[in-house]
């Protein structure tokens, strides 16, 4: 008999249990590729970005199917999402969780909103988003004074943490900037009016300073 034939029919057992195993690992990775695709869920998911405080429409959803993700709103709740307020900013194409909406609004009770015209000098230049957060601050109008100086070592702080809900306008392309912010209800009117005169800057800070 040929010992070459002898020689090569190991080989050929071995060439035939490695394609066996392939096939048998190809089956199983198809088994679990059709498992997760039948855990794959419809959840709700934002088209474009939505700041901190908006109302959510049914216009600003779209459906996404996905696994995995933990928390995600169902498209079966899209009545209860639509009027609901985003608690944090939402990104184009995030996926909602129930800890992204709120069902309170914003402002809250005991909050107000109101619109500050600010010069670009008394904005950072870093530029404000919705949801930063802020100190107003009382300033002096014009040119100030020998006599008031003092007043820039102590200036009035009018609101502190308030929250950015809507920014208009850049510091950095001149013009005014319309910044948006909520405040506890009873300084509201007090700051609409140093507003109206001329008289606020705001100051960018870190929550819960």
């Amino acid at each position: 008999m040929d010992d070459r034939r002898l020689r090569a029919q190991p080989r050929r057992k071995g060439v035939l249990a490695f394609a066996a195993m392939m096939i048998v690992g190809s089956a199983l990775a198809g088994a679990l590729l059709f498992s997760s695709l039948g855990d794959r869920t419809e959840v709700l998911a934002v088209r474009d970005a939505v700041a901190k405080g908006q109302v959510i429409s049914e216009d600003d959803l779209i459906q996404k199917s996905v696994a995995g993700v933990e928390d995600a709103v169902s498209v079966d709740q899209i009545n209860e999402v639509v009027g609901s307020t985003a608690s944090v900013d939402l990104v184009a194409g995030q996926i909602l969780t129930n800890s992204t909406v709120t069902s309170d609004p914003m402002p809250a009770d005991g909050e107000a909103t109101v619109g500050l015209n600010l010069d670009p000098s008394r904005v950072p230049s870093s530029e404000l988003n919705a949801g930063d957060t802020v100190s107003v601050v009382a300033v002096p109008g014009g040119t100030v004074e020998l006599g008031t100086v003092s007043a820039l070592d102590a200036p009035t702080v009018l609101a502190r943490g308030a929250s950015v809900l809507e920014v208009q306008g850049s510091s950095t392309e001149g013009g005014t900037v319309l910044v948006t912010v909520v405040v506890d209800e009873d300084d509201a009117a007090k700051i609409a009016a140093y507003s109206a005169g001329g008289l606020v800057a705001v100051v960018e800070t870190t929550p819960g300073s």
